[in-house]
């Protein structure tokens, strides 16, 4: 039977000052004493599983009530942490364009690794040694990799600390890469002045399998939550592809790239909501995983920088504008 027990919430985190209109001297020391608190909270919360200064055999282990109304000699063991990118940085205390499993330059962020040319994982024994040491040194050395100065809770607990975030779907996927891909769709559906037939198709789709009806185009949105994207997945890339369609010669590798990202990143998501996998699975996701950066930088051309989001605001605050006089309108009607 489930189980309401299967999460039980152990302690409530600090929410953290923001730093707004500070110099930046400021904003530092802000930031280094929030690492602080937030280790200090976690040492509490998660001391029983860190390492004895002289541990036995027993060291750890403890009687606990089982299901079948039996006691067992139990040892608990921190094995994952679900988070969002920000989150998993102030956790571990690493610079926010820093990858958390693996020590991957910020240059190569985003592109294709194969398999068998996996970069080095982080090693936090060396951060732990490091921090402890606190010499400026080994401060240095710390800025080398990327590193807040520090102590931190998890490099004090017997595991991978590279391994305690998990990935999951909707951090990564549904408000992580869907929502990247959204916007990189949005804008270069604009730049190739298609926006108009993509927002007429976005607001075609029927309520069909429990398909929520669509009363706004996308840029009417202003956030997107999990259940949203998860639902919008279903025809994204029906609509990309009617809105592509009637292009000229020149424009039709261009368009069928973005086609094929769009597909490709879609199969990956579709193949991650799997409760299982087969060596078969999993090569046919390293497959769209693979397709989606080949065809990818087709799409990265109409990113949004600065001046492109302001733009795409101003739009929005537009059509909302345009929308509600419209609704007043006809009601007059």
């Amino acid at each position: 039977m489930p189980s309401t027990h299967s999460v039980v919430m152990v302690a409530l985190l600090p929410i953290l000052i923001k730093n707004r209109n500070i110099p930046q001297k400021r904003v530092d020391e802000q930031q280094q004493t929030n690492r602080e608190v937030l280790n200090e909270v976690l040492w509490r919360v998660l001391h029983p599983l860190t390492f004895k200064p002289n541990p036995t055999a027993e060291s750890g282990y403890f009687n606990v009530l089982c299901a079948d109304g039996n006691f067992r000699r139990c040892k608990p063991v921190l094995a994952a942490w679900l988070a969002d990118w920000p989150e998993y940085s102030d956790l571990h205390h690493l610079e926010r364009h820093v990858f958390f499993w693996c020590e991957c330059p910020k240059n190569k962020l985003g592109d294709y690794v194969p398999p068998d040319k996996q970069h080095p994982q982080e090693d936090h024994n060396l951060y732990r040694t490091l921090s402890d040491a606190n010499p400026k040194a080994a401060d240095a050395e710390l800025s080398s990799h990327h590193v807040h100065r520090g102590f931190n809770v998890f490099r004090h607990i017997p595991c991978i600390v590279s391994d305690l975030p998990k990935p999951d779907l909707l951090h990564t996927m549904q408000i992580g890469m869907l929502d990247h891909l959204q916007n990189w769709i949005f804008h270069f559906m604009n730049t190739h002045e298609r926006l108009d037939k993509y927002n007429a198709i976005w607001l075609s789709v029927p309520a069909y399998h429990n398909l929520t009806p669509k009363n706004k185009s996308y840029e009417e949105v202003s956030q997107w939550n999990g259940k949203e994207m998860k639902e919008m997945s279903r025809y994204l890339l029906g609509v990309v592809t009617q809105s592509l369609q009637g292009r000229s010669p020149a424009q039709r590798p261009i368009f069928n790239c973005a086609i094929e990202c769009t597909r490709a990143l879609l199969e990956f998501y579709m193949y991650a909501q799997y409760k299982s996998y087969d060596d078969a699975i999993l090569s046919y996701m390293e497959d769209a995983l693979h397709r989606f950066h080949t065809f990818k930088d087709i799409v990265l051309l109409g990113r949004a920088g600065k001046k492109a989001k302001a733009k795409a605001n101003a739009l929005r605050t537009e059509l909302i504008k345009k929308r509600k006089v419209d609704e007043e309108t006809n009601a007059d009607s």
